[in-house]
């Protein structure tokens, strides 16, 4: 014990028993500060790297990152659109030939309006580059999260493939020509009717739109034919009588089918010329009394029987009063002595009338003076007044 004491009484004791009296500083607050310190330092570190890696990365789009079914993953705005035009908009500039009948033209479907914005589309990927702060854009960038994958499809621009439709309808379009009968000879020329072509507006849009749409590199263009308004048909019967002459000429589809001798007006009482038309086809018809000179005493009508002037078949034409039809006064064929009418011989008539329609046409043309009669029977009756006069 007395070791102890004595040691401990030595030379060191005084400056255990100082040391023992001072405060002592505590560990805590100084692991505090280095943490801080720590902290701040990685902090200023991360900062400094986000913002340097935001800067490299804002502008480029993130791996993952699909438009229009092409990956442009890493590439900046500029490259990634050059990328998507080349694979989407680039076969929208290939040549496609438009034709019909008439009509031939090179176009694109980019020129008929299937466009598409591939600009839109890219910055649309890259709208997310910039949202929230520059850690998140850093760290979301840097885990390489944010799978991008924007739709993009060509899509019409209205009324684009009009110009073209136009053009279109105005090369293609002919007018129908109608049949005509021409006489300038003195005799029957039939021309026949043509067709004409006009494009079909609703159906050339449709298919101009899908064919553009799928691709096509030659689209025609549907094309109807237009029916003329006089069809060749309506002269399958043709009736030509040149007076002076004194001839009626039976046409059957443009060529002659027979030739008829005929009587016609006298100088007085002249057949008219023109173009007529059968109206009606009369079988044994009525005399009327036509109120002329001669037959001022003549019944008003005579009906049907042995006795009729008109015979027992006759042809009314549209020209008033006008009939062509047989005569009991066969003398008068060859010569111009009726009323006006056109005279036949019994089995001439019948023969004409059973080959003639309702609507044939009739042109009566003038082809000479009028051949008078050597001589005219003297009636002794009505009936045959009305053969010899009308």
């Amino acid at each position: 014990m007395a070791t102890r004491q004595a040691a401990g009484a030595g030379p060191f004791t005084f400056l255990r028993n100082r040391a023992s009296s001072r405060p002592h500083f505590k560990r805590g607050p100084k692991l505090v500060v280095i943490v801080a310190l720590v902290v701040v330092a990685v902090l200023g570190a991360a900062s400094a790297w986000a913002i340097q890696y935001d800067n490299h990365t804002i502008d480029v789009l993130p791996a993952s990152t699909v438009i229009g079914g092409v990956d442009v993953g890493g590439l900046h705005y500029q490259a990634a659109v050059d990328k998507v035009r080349a694979a989407v908009e680039a076969p929208l500039h290939q040549p496609i030939h438009v034709s019909a009948d008439g009509f031939s033209a090179n176009t694109t479907a980019w020129d008929m309006g299937l466009q598409v914005d591939v600009p839109t589309a890219v910055r649309k990927a890259m709208t997310s580059n910039h949202a929230g702060n520059v850690y998140q854009r850093a760290w979301r960038r840097f885990r390489g999260n944010g799978r991008r994958n924007i739709a993009l499809s060509p899509d019409w621009k209205s009324g684009m493939s009009a110009s073209l439709l136009d053009q279109a309808k105005k090369a293609v379009a002919v007018a129908p020509k109608s049949a005509r009968l021409d006489t300038s000879s003195g005799f029957v020329k039939i021309f026949p009717d043509v067709d004409g072509r006009a494009l079909d507006t609703e159906k050339a849009k449709s298919i101009l739109t899908e064919g553009v749409k799928h691709g096509n590199k030659q689209i025609q263009l549907p094309v109807i034919h237009t029916k003329a308004a006089v069809q060749q048909d309506a002269f399958a019967t043709v009736i030509l009588v040149r007076t002076g002459e004194n001839k009626l000429y039976l046409y059957k589809n443009g060529s002659l089918a027979k030739t008829y001798q005929v009587a016609t007006g006298r100088p007085e009482f002249p057949t008219p010329t023109g173009t007529f038309k059968v109206v009606s086809k009369q079988t044994n018809p009525t005399w009327h009394n036509p109120h002329s000179s001669w037959s001022t005493t003549m019944p008003e009508t005579i009906g049907p029987g042995p006795d009729n002037p008109l015979g027992t078949h006759a042809l009314a034409l549209s020209a008033a009063g006008i009939l062509i039809h047989e005569t009991p006064d066969v003398g008068s064929i060859g010569t111009s002595a009726s009323h006006g009418c056109i005279r036949m011989r019994g089995g001439d008539e019948l023969d004409l009338f059973n080959q003639v329609p309702n609507g044939t046409t009739v042109v009566i043309l003038s082809a000479g003076a009028p051949v008078a009669r050597s001589a005219a029977p003297s009636p002794a009756s009505a009936a045959q007044n009305a053969a010899v006069n009308y």
